[in-house]
Order: C-alpha cells, then structure tokens, then sequence
C-alpha cells in the first residue's frame, strides 16, 4: 500500500509505455516497479502495451513490397479520364431530369399547391395576358396595314404604271412609300397631343 502511496495513488498509464521503450529516468523507473508489484490493473496494461509493442515490430518487419507498373501515374490518369461513362450517357440524364421533375412535383404538393398558385402563378397568367393582347394588336396592324398597302398599290399603281412616264411613277412611288412610313408616326403624334390635352 505504501508503494502505491509513492506513486501519488494514481496510476500513469502513459509512463507504461515510456517504461517499455526505456525513456523514464532511474528514478521514475524505480517507482513504476514499486507501483506494479500492487496494482494488478497496471501489470495488465503494461501486458497489453508490450504485447502490441511486438505486434507492430512483427508487422513493420516484415514489408510487403508492391511492384508498380512503370507508367502507373499515366495509367491511372487515362483511366479517370475516359471513365466518363455514367455522365455522357442520354439515358442517364432522361432519369435525372425525370427524378428532378418527380421532385419538384413533390416540392410543389408539399409547399401547398393552391398558395403557390396564387403567388406564382398568378402574375404569370398576367404575363402570359398582356403578351398575348399586344402580340394580337401587333398581329392586326400588320395585317391591316398590308392590306391598305396592297389596296393602295394595286389602285395607284395600276393606274400609274400604265399611263404615266416610267420616272414619273418611281417617283410617286418613293412618296407613296415615304408617305407609309411617316403615316404611324403621324397618328403617335395625334394621339399624345389628344392625350395632353
């Protein structure tokens, strides 16, 4: 008991190992030899440490030598290269794109379908509305618009090209022309000075 005493009562597992590999000092050496003639458990464990003391001298001893190709670095870089068969294949990205759409199918039920509809969809619809409204209205001033010309043209210019001097009809022409472009122009202008008013 008393030995125990000298070895401050606790026991150091980490001078065991320091013991075995002959690192503690005269001194320290003699009280660890004191402490394991009545510590049981430390006997123990100085028993484990020097078992894989030998374990891994045993191990370390004996290595094995791996023969490596000569141009293994070039080998293992092709490789890696051309392993590229799971990322090019149309197959795989049709099941990613469909996992993503089951995915975003099950987001969209989950986030609760009739408030992201209103918060969502809502001003696309207004969107879709508004291009679909001036996409019409364009639509109608270019047909409306080619027709007058075709009216017009077929009207002036039969009767221009039949019976007047071919200089004389190129250049009611250019105006006819000059006049259709500058007739939208016209009409904006009409409608700010209404709109001012």
């Amino acid at each position: 008991m008393l030995a125990a005493n000298t070895y401050n009562s606790i026991c150091r597992t980490e001078d065991l190992a320091a013991y075995l590999e002959g690192e503690l000092d005269v001194s320290a050496c003699a009280r660890l030899e004191l402490h394991l003639q009545d510590c049981p458990r430390c006997v123990a464990d100085l028993e484990v440490e020097r078992r894989l003391l030998v374990e891994l001298e045993f191990a370390l001893a004996d290595e094995p030598h791996l023969e490596l190709p000569k141009n293994f670095a070039a080998i293992v870089a092709a490789r890696a290269q051309s392993d590229m068969s799971g990322v090019r294949d149309s197959a795989e990205r049709r099941r990613a794109l469909r996992l993503c759409a089951v995915l975003a199918a099950i987001s969209f039920a989950l986030l609760g379908g009739a408030t992201l509809s209103e918060s969502v969809l809502a001003p696309l619809r207004g969107i879709w509305k508004a291009g679909t409204a001036l996409f019409g209205f364009l639509g109608h001033v270019l047909y409306d618009a080619g027709a007058g010309v075709a009216v017009i043209s077929r009207g002036v210019g039969g009767h221009l090209l039949s019976q007047s001097p071919r200089g004389l009809s190129l250049a009611v022409l250019i105006l006819l022309a000059l006049a259709l472009f500058m007739l939208p122009r016209l009409i904006v202008r009409y409608h700010r000075a209404r709109i001012v008013e």
